[in-house]
């Protein structure tokens, strides 16, 4: 048997971590959504965009109360010029997989609606594609969203701090300050706030097990030391005259003002010991600053907050190679392949194939599906789990390491890297902390 099928074999064997999801609750699913109008809310519409699909025809093509067929036509051009990209690849095995479609077009995408449908209708389809299908065993949701009596299993959760670090408006803040008892009345009342929050919910019974920072999408991620008196004079723009009131428009938190929360939260962060997920690389949708999201720009915070563990998002697609110097250099610094196989699948396998000479293999994590719907985790997963095989093997083959040892980073990859990073082995049931059962190569 070739290398890449004994690691294929093994890694499907696997009961895996997911570091990252934005998935509704299944009771939290639109009652009257259709394939197209929950398959097109996130990642292959932005492919669908970049191929031409206008802002109008995506508006429509989601709109479930309006006929399939010519919803399809709207998208079917544009999906055909991006169906080789790694989103909407990622749906194509999920329609295999799932609904027993295997291409999907004109002539099949009724069936595949009338499959999904029932499938929503019977309930349990997170059960089943998350668990009996996926094989996951927990997955870290973004961002915090049940009482932890009610969460159901298999989440737990990120404490997202962008509102710590720009709010929008007074009221925001003096609404935080009443969850913990503190009038916002200046700089030190709010990072006063700050801190209670993140003490209250990153407790070690929580199911809070990290803090995220998705801020690449709104500024740079160089985050500057500001003194307390310049951060102090930009606070004061949220009590000027002009911004006061409930009747007056959010505001854009000033950069001295979001510097220096961002130092006071890793101040934190260090002192506690916290993981810290940041977004780099590529951003979502269609448009954005790239240069912003480099992860370079954080180096003055991994100097600083050595006791802080910044698990660093999206393979920093396009940066793979900063990342990886990042990884080397700092013993704080781990990657987090979320996002990456569906970015796109070739790179992915290459920047592991790279990683694994540069950086010690118990730093990366090899899996986040990043969906808002369900059903792309699964297509996700699938491609994670080939990009990871072939890349070991490669590493076998080119006489690297033995199969034993690829065998070793493949389970550290999904399973013990993550679990240790985010100290999961509390959520873990028994038989779910490694391997499992056999299952086939395609399932």
């Amino acid at each position: 048997m070739r290398a890449f099928d004994t690691l294929l074999d093994h890694i499907h064997s696997l009961w895996i971590l997911d570091t990252h999801e934005h998935l509704p609750t299944e009771a939290q699913r639109p009652a009257d959504t259709d394939v197209l109008a929950e398959w097109l809310i996130h990642y292959a519409s932005d492919d669908l965009r970049s191929a031409g699909l206008s802002a109008e025809g995506l508006a429509e093509a989601r709109d479930s109360k309006k006929d399939l067929i010519q919803r399809w036509r709207l998208v079917a051009p544009h999906w055909h010029a991006a169906e080789s990209t790694g989103y909407l690849r990622a749906l194509a095995l999920s329609a295999r997989e799932l609904y027993g479609i295997e291409r999907i077009n004109e002539k099949t995408i009724g069936d595949l609606n009338e499959r999904f449908c029932a499938a929503r209708r019977q309930g349990g389809w997170y059960d089943f594609v998350l668990k009996t299908k996926s094989k996951i065993a927990l997955a870290i949701r973004s961002p915090y969203w049940a009482p932890e009596a009610d969460c159901p299993d298999p989440f737990v959760f990120t404490f997202l701090v962008d509102p710590f670090i720009i709010p929008t408006h007074h009221l925001a803040m003096a609404a935080k300050g009443q969850e913990v008892g503190v009038r916002v009345h200046t700089l030190e009342d709010w990072k006063e706030v700050t801190r209670r929050c993140i003490q209250r919910d990153l407790h070690p019974r929580s199911r809070i097990v990290c803090m995220k920072c998705g801020l690449a999408y709104q500024r740079s991620l160089r985050f500057d030391k500001v003194s307390e008196d310049q951060a102090q004079r930009d606070f004061t723009e949220f009590f000027r005259d002009g911004n006061m009131g409930d009747w007056r428009p959010a505001i854009k938190a000033p950069k001295a003002f979001s510097d220096h929360m961002q130092h006071f939260i890793c101040k934190v962060a260090d002192e506690m010991g916290l993981v810290y997920q940041f977004h780099t690389g590529i951003h979502a949708g269609n448009g954005n600053f790239i240069y912003d999201s480099n992860p370079a720009l954080l180096s003055n915070l991994f100097l600083e907050y050595t006791n802080v563990k910044f698990d660093l998002f999206h393979i920093s697609y396009p940066y793979v190679g900063e990342l990886s110097t990042l990884a080397k250099i700092f013993p704080n610094v781990f990657i987090d392949m979320c996002w990456g196989h569906i970015i796109s699948p070739e790179l992915s396998r290459r920047a592991l194939v790279e990683w694994l000479d540069a950086v010690p293999a118990n730093k990366i994590s090899a899996f986040g599906g990043d969906y808002c719907f369900v059903d792309g985790v699964y297509g996700h997963q699938l491609l994670a789990r080939q990009n990871v095989a072939a890349a070991l093997a490669q590493k076998v083959e080119d006489g690297s390491f033995d199969l034993a040892r690829a065998q070793e980073i493949a389970t550290w990859l999904f399973v013990d890297n993550p679990r240790r990073l985010f100290a999961l082995d509390r959520f873990l049931k028994p038989g779910k902390k490694g391997s499992g059962p056999r299952r086939s190569k395609r399932a």
